[in-house]
Parts: structure tokens; C-alpha cells; sequence
């Protein structure tokens, strides 16, 4: 059908059809019904009527009993057969009663006898169009009524949520099914059944009266979380099994009421929608452990180690017990990340978390709080030997290696501990004192554990203090760089000067180097500090060259962060750029044999390179560190500078005298003149000294015998007296 409004005007609502031989009746009647209906057919005999039955179909039809070749009833009798939905009109002179019984036997609607009125045929016609109209409107309204239902289980059927019915006992009348794809129950599975029957048993009487709610409007059940039970062969058709027999559903549910008596109501029973909410829930329980777990090791993570230290505090303070932090620092874990690549060291981790979950007792909380960092909260000790035994039991395991991606790797661990109430009894305390033993731990030798003392935050606290004043140091200018010569050991003619940081305190004074260079190493700030006294040394040995002063080398030392950053090579040579010692030469830099074993081949490339631009390398400290034939021979060495603890124990050898110190100082100076390396004695104090030093043939020494470190403008008048 088409939705055209004219198409459906053309359309008959009646189509009539007169059988009468009388032609004047015939015309009559033709005329006067015509406004009445849409469409008028008509015959004369019983041949014609059937020939118009067999064309078209009619809703209504006016037949006359007596026709020349056929009778009335033989015409009903077809229409009864071929068109029952006609209603038929009989228009008729016989007076006999049987005609007219036999006629309504035949399903007539009406009997009308000759004559008649036309206000009564009019009236019967248009009571028999109004009752057709009626019919058709009522068909339609089922037709359409149908439809809505069908539409209405559709969507219903088809929705995701659970939609059900209850009566007043709470039975299920009606579920649609989306519990089966819910709950694997079929609708009829729940039909008269209990709607308790889907609630878990320990739900009963929390969610009883909210899934089988009464009450309706503002009180009525609105978003409530609810379990319910799966059917447990919910995926036994998939050959699947599953664990999960609970799934969480959001529900909404009213109350449905009837009036009765124009006023009271009466409780027909519940209608409610259930929404699974299991994946919501699934990404919020995921959500919740991203926020309090580590990812990589699922270990607890920081704020959740502190919520848990928190409630231990408390519940301790309220049972007077004692509880125990353990902070736990993985030691060079740097090199393995760096050596071996992240992956490794991720593996790494995992695998050191996983071994130290097998040290712990039932109720101790584990955390990664980050890097190579661990803490541990350890509930209900007895004393302090209990925390002991445990960072005993967890050092113990990590003698074994770990294997990860083919890489045999030995690890060791620092610990710090601090007991609750007696170092601490608030978070930040115990983690704090902790985290002070664990650096006590690695600096008294690494792979050990320490417990907290009171000694230990002085220490720290003073340490901190230093580093602190350090950070401003450099801004507000207090450092200062002094010079100390270096001697020719045969002519006494000064060849060169070495840079040594001071740093003026406003409050302290001079400090000397051992009091803030390791701090400075440990926190980073050796590196803008380093650059700092490399530009002042080569500003300062620009001047003396511009003041015609003797021509001297500038020593300047290095440490291993400053020669570690990936712009080292760049930052030294722009830096000679600016004070006009571009080709390198009259610049040496001493480097520790601690610093250069940190990153052997790095250091080897850089200071090649910073060697063939005419910078002379030496070896400070030389004795003291990793002393070895294999990485003289691969470095651009020029100098090895003889330690000062060496040259202290020589004390003279003219009177025959022989120690530790004569023999190493003999035995670093033959093996340097063997690989043709200059020779530079450090702390040389004493005539004594500087003879033996000179019978083995040392080519420079330096010490407070010819000078201490000085100001640049003493140093500067010791040059021009050295004229």
C-alpha cells in the first residue's frame, strides 16, 4: 500500500450491489442509495449477479428472492460461500414467514418486504455501511494492537537488561530474554518460580525487598547493585566452565498497583529492569588495583603500603605491639639496566619481588615503591631480632643468581629498618628513619641491613644540610678555585697547576674538599659544579698567558658523572673554544681509576678524542683503585700521579729504612717509566721525601714542601717570581 491520501479517497468504503428484475425498483433503488454508499452494481437476473460475484467483492448486497432464472437464496448461498464477509439486504414481496426464515438462516442482515418505505430501506442501508465501517475500524484497531505487541516483545526481547514481572506472592510472571543471555535461564525456566531463587544466600535480606519491591515513586528501588546467580550450565553448551557463578546487576524496581473501589489500591505485584553491570565492575576492580599496585611486579605500591602502615600504627598503639619498616634498595641495579637493556632489567625485578614474597610471613605487606625500591611492613613482632631474622632470611636468598633472559645476574640488597614505637609512630617518621639505615646499609658496604639510630639522622640530617647549602653555593658564588704547583723534580721549575675547589661558607668558612665532594658526587651536583671549575681554570690560565706569566700546564679534575653525560666531549671543547685553548694544548685532566671503571669503554672513546685535540691525560690517585697493566695500555695516558698515602709512609731511605711505602712508590714509578709515562708524587712534605722520590727518577711532585694550595693571586705571584 501506498501512503497516498488521494489513492485512499478513490478507494470505495462500500461497494453495493442491487439484484432486482423489476427495473423501476431496480432504478429507485440505485438512486436513492447512491449518496449513501461509493460504489452501486447492478442485475436483472440471477446470470448477471453471479457474473459481478466472480469480477469483484462486495460489502454489502440488496437481493430480490424472485428472479426469472434463479432464486435469491441459491445467489446468498454463493455469497455465504464466496464472500462471507457481504452483508446482505433481502428485498422481497413473499409474505410467507418461511422465506424470511430461510433467509436469515443464510446469514441475511436484514429482510425488508415490498412495498417499503425508503426512509426505512435508507436507514437499513446505512445501519449495515456503519456496522461494516465499525467492523473494518475494529480489524484494523486488533490489526494495529498486534503489531505494537509484537514490536513491544521485540524491543523488549531484545534489550540488554533484564525486564521482569512479579506477582503479588513474588513469582515471576513475565522475564524477557536477556536473562538467558544474563543468567542462562530460559523465560520459562523462571515463569511461577520464586524471584529469591536468583538471589545468592547471603543476599537474602539485604536485596529481598529490593528485587521484589512495593514501594513506588521517589521511594522506590533506583540503581541498586545486586547479585544474582548464574544457571550453573551457563556455558556448558560452548564446552566452556567457568568459576564466576555471580553476576552483578544494577536493578531498578517499582511497585504495581490497581484502584479498586475508586479509592484503595490493590498490589498487582513488581516490575523491574536488571542491567549486568559485570564489566563496569570488572574496569573499576582493574582501575582500583592500577591505583594501588605496582604494574610491573603487582606488588602493593606506595600509597597503598602507606594506607596499610597506617591501620598497623593504630591497631599496634591500641594493643601496645611492636611493628617493624624495612626499606630495601636494590644495589647497582643501574648497571643492569644500563649493560644489559630495560627488559632485563624489568624481568629483573620481577623475579627479585617474587623471592622476596617467599621470605614473608602471612600478613607482612611487600610494596615496590618505585625504581629499585622496596619497603616492607612487618605486623606483630616480638622484638627487634624478629626484623633481623627476616632482612637475615631475604639477603640470604639473594646469594642464589637469577636467570633472566639468558643472563646469569648476582643481586645485592641494602636494607634499613626502623621499629615502631621506638624510631617512630607516625608513617612519615618510620619511613624516613628507614630509608636513613638503608643508606647507612650502602655506605658501610652495601648487601647488608642497618637499624635505625638517632646517631644515623644527625648524620643525615647534617649530610641533607650540605647538600642543600650546595644547590645555592654555585648561584650565590661562594666557590672559589685554588691552584697548587706542581715541580719539576730535577730543576724545581714549576710546570704546572692544579684546580682544587674551595668552598667558602658564610658560616663555616673554608670547607675542605672531603667535607662536600662526596656529598656532591652522591646527589648529582658534582657535574654543574665540575663544569664550573673546568671554565674558571681555563679563564684563569687564559689570564696568566695574556699576563706573559711562565708557561705552565692547567690541571683540572674530572669525575665520572661529568665524563658519563652524553654531551661531555662537547661541553669541554666549546668551553676551550671560549677561552682560547682550542687546540687543547696546556690543559691536563686527572681522573680517579674509580671514575674511569664506571664506564670503561665510554671513557676510553671521550677521552681519545679529547687526547688528539692536545689534552694530557693523567691518573689521579693512582695506587688506590683498580691498578691495572690492561687499561694503561688501552688509554691515552700521559701521567700517573702517585697517591699521597704512599708518599706519607716514605720517611727517608738514606738511613736504610724500607716500608710498604718506598716499595709501591718504586714499584708504580719503574712500572710508569716502563710504559713511558710521566710520574707526578702527590704530598710531598718533607726533603726526605722529595730525595727518594727523586733517586727513582719521578718527574714532578707537588705538596705543601714546595707549596700549599693558594689563591689564584698568590698563585699568580709565585708564576712571576718564577720568571
Amino acid at each position: 500500500m501506498t501512503g497516498d491520501p488521494q489513492s485512499s479517497r478513490a478507494q470505495p468504503l462500500v461497494n453495493l450491489l442491487i439484484v432486482e428484475d423489476e427495473p423501476r425498483y431496480l432504478e429507485s433503488t440505485r438512486l436513492l442509495l447512491s449518496q449513501y454508499v461509493n460504489g452501486v452494481d447492478s442485475a436483472v437476473t440471477g446470470a448477471q449477479a453471479y457474473a459481478l460475484l466472480a469480477q469483484k467483492g462486495y460489502d454489502l448486497a440488496l437481493i430480490d428472492l424472485r428472479l426469472p432464472d434463479a432464486s435469491g437464496h441459491d445467489i446468498m448461498a454463493r455469497i455465504r460461500q464466496e464472500q462471507p464477509r457481504c452483508r446482505v439486504i433481502v428485498m422481497s414481496g413473499d409474505s410467507h414467514i418461511e422465506s424470511a426464515i430461510q433467509s436469515l438462516r443464510l446469514g441475511a442482515y436484514d429482510y425488508l418486504r415490498k412495498p417499503y418505505e425508503p426512509d426505512e430501506l435508507i436507514k437499513t442501508v446505512r445501519n449495515a455501511a456503519r456496522k461494516l465501517q465499525l467492523e473494518r475500524d475494529n480489524a484494523r484497531m486488533m490489526q494495529q494492537l498486534e503489531q505494537s505487541e509484537q514490536w513491544h516483545r521485540l524491543l523488549v526481547n531484545t534489550s540488554p537488561d533484564i525486564i521482569y514481572t512479579l506477582d503479588a506472592e513474588g513469582c515471576f510472571t513475565f522475564v524477557n530474554e536477556s536473562i538467558q543471555r544474563t543468567l542462562g535461564y530460559t523465560p520459562g525456566e523462571l515463569i511461577g518460580q520464586s524471584c529469591l531463587t536468583l538471589l545468592p544466600p547471603g543476599e537474602l535480606e539485604r536485596a529481598r525487598f529490593r528485587i521484589n519491591e512495593r514501594r513506588t515513586g521517589e521511594r522506590a528501588t533506583r540503581n541498586f547493585e545486586i547479585p544474582l546467580k548464574r544457571k550453573e550450565d551457563l556455558l556448558s553448551s560452548l564446552g566452556e566452565r567457568t568459576s564466576q557463578d555471580i553476576v552483578v546487576v544494577e536493578l531498578s524496581a517499582m511497585g504495581m498497583y490497581r484502584t479498586v473501589d475508586g479509592e484503595r489500591k490493590e498490589f498487582l505485584g513488581t516490575y523491574g529492569v536488571a542491567r549486568d553491570i559485570s564489566d563496569r565492575k570488572q574496569a573499576e576492580a582493574t582501575i582500583a588495583f592500577q591505583a594501588y599496585h605496582d604494574l610491573l611486579t603487582g606488588l602493593p605500591n606506595r600509597a597503598l603500603f602507606k594506607d596499610r602502615l597506617g591501620q598497623a600504627i593504630v591497631h599496634a598503639k591500641r594493643h601496645g605491639q611492636i611493628l617493624a619498616t624495612l626499606f630495601l634498595d636494590m644495589d647497582r641495579f643501574k648497571v643492569v639496566n644500563d649493560t644489559l637493556g630495560h627488559l632485563v632489567g624489568d624481568g629483573l625485578l620481577q623475579a627479585v619481588a617474587q623471592r622476596l614474597r617467599g621470605c614473608l610471613r602471612e600478613g607482612d605487606t611487600l610494596s615496590r615503591i618505585g625504581g629499585d625500591e622496596f619497603m616492607l611492613l612487618l605486623p606483630h613482632i616480638r622484638n627487634r631480632e624478629n626484623a633481623a631474622y627476616i632482612a637475615q632470611k631475604i639477603l640470604s636468598s639473594l646469594k642464589h643468581p637469577f636467570h633472566v633472559e639468558g643472563h646469569e645476574i648476582f643481586v645485592g640488597i641494602s636494607i634499613g629498618i626502623a621499629v615502631f614505637p621506638d624510631d617512630g609512630d607516625t608513617i612519615e617518621t618510620l619511613v624516613k628513619h628507614a630509608d636513613i639505615a638503608m643508606y647507612h646499609a650502602k655506605d658501610s658496604g652495601r648487601n647488608d641491613f642497618k637499624f635505625f639510630t638517632h646517631d644515623l639522622q644527625k648524620h643525615f640530617t647534617g649530610r641533607l644540610a650540605v647538600e642543600n647549602e650546595m644547590r645555592h653555593a654555585l648561584e650565590k658564588s661562594q666557590f672559589e678555585v685554588y691552584y697548587q704547583p706542581q715541580v719539576s723534580v730535577q730543576d724545581q721549575r714549576i710546570r704546572g697547576m692544579e684546580a682544587l675547589l674551595r668552598w667558602n661558607h658564610p658560616q663555616r668558612g673554608v670547607v675542605p674538599p672531603n667535607d662536600f665532594i662526596p656529598i656532591a658526587e652522591e646527589s648529582g651536583l658534582i657535574t654543574p659544579i665540575s663544569e664550573w671549575v673546568l671554565n674558571a681554570a681555563c679563564t684563569q690560565a687564559r689570564t696568566w698567558r695574556e699576563a706573559s706569566l711562565p708557561a705552565c700546564t692547567m690541571a683540572v679534575n674530572l669525575s665520572a658523572r661529568q665524563i658519563e653525560h652524553p654531551q661531555f666531549v662537547d661541553k669541554f671543547t666549546h668551553c676551550l673554544s671560549e677561552n682560547g685553548m682550542a687546540d687543547g694544548s696546556g690543559l691536563e685532566i686527572e681522573i680517579t681509576e674509580s671514575a674511569l671503571m664506571r664506564d670503561m669503554d665510554g671513557s676510553i672513546e671521550k677521552l681519545r678524542r679529547l687526547a688528539d685535540l692536545g689534552v694530557e691525560i693523567s691518573i689521579d690517585d693512582f695506587g688506590t683503585g683498580y691498578s691495572s697493566l690492561s687499561y694503561l695500555k688501552k688509554l691515552p695516558i700521559h701521567t700517573l700521579k702517585i697517591d699521597r698515602s704512599f708518599i706519607h709512609d716514605i720517611n727517608g731511605h738514606t738511613h736504610g729504612t724500607v716500608n710498604n711505602g718506598t716499595t709501591i712508590v718504586a714499584g708504580i714509578t719503574a712500572m710508569a717509566k716502563g710504559l713511558n709515562l710521566n710520574v707526578v708524587a702527590e704530598g710531598v712534605e718533607t726533603r726526605a721525601q722529595l730525595d727518594y722520590i727523586r733517586s727513582l727518577g719521578c718527574d714532578a711532585y707537588q705538596g705543601f714542601l714546595y707549596s700549599r694550595p693558594v689563591k689564584a693571586s698568590r698563585a699568580t705571584e709565585i708564576l712571576a717570581r718564577a720568571r
